[in-house]
């Protein structure tokens, strides 16, 4: 049986993952540099390429199950279409907003249907990771 405890180096990365996330708010709320703009098109698109990314995973999971779910291959691309629309999108607050609505999902997903052959510590890590991003967005979009 597989241990729910993070492995250190999963934490340590993930959360990682997360610094440029929490770097872009600090830089947006304190405006200094007169390249707001700049920074938001950098948090809109890191945002899309780790949404995408979560996608990547599942497909990884699904792929390397015996049984090739269709479910699970359909939902590994839904994260980059979804991330592909909103970053595309004209308005920046819509994006911010969407974007942040498919971590939303994809850690629902995460929480109801993790993917089959995924570590048990993986779903832990996900949960904590996806509220740490969306209050980024969270406070982006109070910055905007």
């Amino acid at each position: 049986m597989q241990s729910k405890t993070i492995p250190p180096n999963a934490l340590m990365l993930g959360y990682s993952g997360v610094i440029p996330f929490a770097a872009m708010v600090v830089l947006l709320a304190l405006d200094t540099t007169g390249t707001r703009q700049l920074v938001l098109d950098g948090f809109l698109i890191y945002s899309a390429v780790i949404l995408s990314f979560l996608g990547g995973i599942r497909w990884g999971a699904a792929a390397s199950a015996s049984s090739n779910s269709t479910r699970g291959l359909a939902v590994s691309v839904l994260p980059s279409l979804w991330a592909g629309l909103f970053l595309w999108w004209p308005s920046d607050h819509v994006s911010a907003w969407g974007l942040m609505s498919g971590f939303i999902l994809m850690g629902l997903a995460d929480c109801f249907y993790p993917g089959l052959k995924v570590a048990r510590w993986m779903q832990p890590l996900r949960m904590r990771l996806t509220l740490a991003v969306v209050a980024c967005h969270l406070l982006v979009i109070m910055v905007m």
